[in-house]
């Protein structure tokens, strides 16, 4: 008897010491691009790059640690789609100009990403490091613009998009090769009023972006249920932070 658990004992330790040994910690790196903006309350918005028609241009940023870049659309009055960085606090202002997220700020640090996709000006963000890393996710709020036209039917113009029973606003991001093969799509809801609920996001939330983590890039689409003739008439903007990569 003494043999035989002197034998378990053993094989219990060696188990145990192989899956120790088995454990992989993945390095995470998380984008930052606090370095670009150092004046308060501004939007980045760039002044030259390529052209792309008469009335837009863009241009490329990347985060500091060259994880991520993402296409920035602008012309003479300002952003015209894509993604910009900001650090604007103001949550209170309705209409497109402010590009501020309904948090007041960023989930880590002031510098944050609000984006705007379109048909010419997609939300597109580019894994740079596909070798080494692969998605893991953001974190995703509303911006202001789109807060207040959902929650209060406040959106600076015509003042018609405050949600009822059963509409809904979601963000989906579609990943795909570097080929331009879609691999997958995630979503959440940005403002759920389906089953009874009204829901409005406005505190950070994480968006597991797993199912695509994959992809060379992810284009981000914005849908609503308040959809008319000429599309969307939620405004079709969010605000993302803390892009994470994760080591394959």
């Amino acid at each position: 008897m003494k043999k035989l658990s002197l034998w378990l004992l053993a094989s219990v330790f060696v188990l145990s010491a192989c899956n120790e040994d088995d454990v992989t910690i993945k390095i995470e790196k998380v984008a930052s691009f606090e370095n670009l903006i150092t004046t308060p309350e501004t939007d980045l918005i760039a002044t030259e790059g390529e052209v792309i028609s008469e009335w837009s241009s863009k241009t490329t940023y990347k985060d500091n640690q060259g994880l991520i870049e993402f296409d920035h659309y602008f012309s003479e009055w300002g952003f015209g789609g894509g993604m910009l960085c900001t650090n604007k606090t103001d949550i209170t202002t309705p209409g497109y100009l402010n590009n501020s997220a309904i948090t007041a700020g960023g989930k880590s640090g002031n510098v944050y990403i609000t984006a705007n996709g379109g048909e010419f000006s997609p939300a597109i963000i580019r894994n740079l490091q596909a070798d080494s890393y692969e998605f893991k996710g953001a974190y995703i709020t509303n911006t202001t613009y789109a807060y207040l036209a959902v929650k209060e039917g406040n959106d600076g113009y015509l003042n018609q998009t405050k949600f009822n029973a059963g509409d809904w606003f979601k963000l989906e991001a579609v990943g795909y090769t570097a080929t331009g093969t879609e691999i997958g799509r995630v979503e959440m809801y940005l403002a759920d009023y389906r089953d009874g609920k009204t829901e409005v996001l406005n505190t950070w939330k994480w968006f597991d972006w797993t199912a695509i983590a994959r992809a060379a890039y992810i284009d981000f689409i914005l849908t609503s249920s308040d959809t008319g003739e000429y599309g969307i008439n939620t405004p079709a903007y969010f605000s993302m932070d803390d892009v994470t990569l994760i080591e394959k």
